[in-house]
């Protein structure tokens, strides 16, 4: 009887000891630095990041209207048939 209750004293005793070894107060490196690849990607695609606060003076003149409308067009018409795919596609697993 003596022996069952050291047994179970010791293996609580280890297995605290365990649960307290994998316990982590502060943030990981990795959890320091979440996100911030994401944020940098973003901020660097972004073409005038103080556009959003100030007021246009003038509209876009990338495009010209009659353009933006023909290939607006075509893409309502065009894009997403799937009539248009002729052969059925296989996928190639191995060998």
């Amino acid at each position: 009887m003596r022996t069952k209750n050291y047994v179970i004293g010791l293996t609580c005793i280890m297995q605290g000891a365990l649960l307290a070894g994998c316990d982590t107060t502060g943030m990981t490196r990795t959890e320091q630095d979440f996100g911030n690849s994401v944020r940098n990607m973003v901020e660097m695609q972004t073409y005038n990041p103080d556009a959003s606060r100030q007021a246009a003076s003038e509209p876009p003149t990338q495009m010209d209207g009659e353009r933006a409308g023909v290939v607006l067009e075509s893409y309502r018409t065009e894009v997403g048939k799937p009539a248009d795919v002729q052969k059925p596609i296989v996928i190639n697993v191995g060998n």
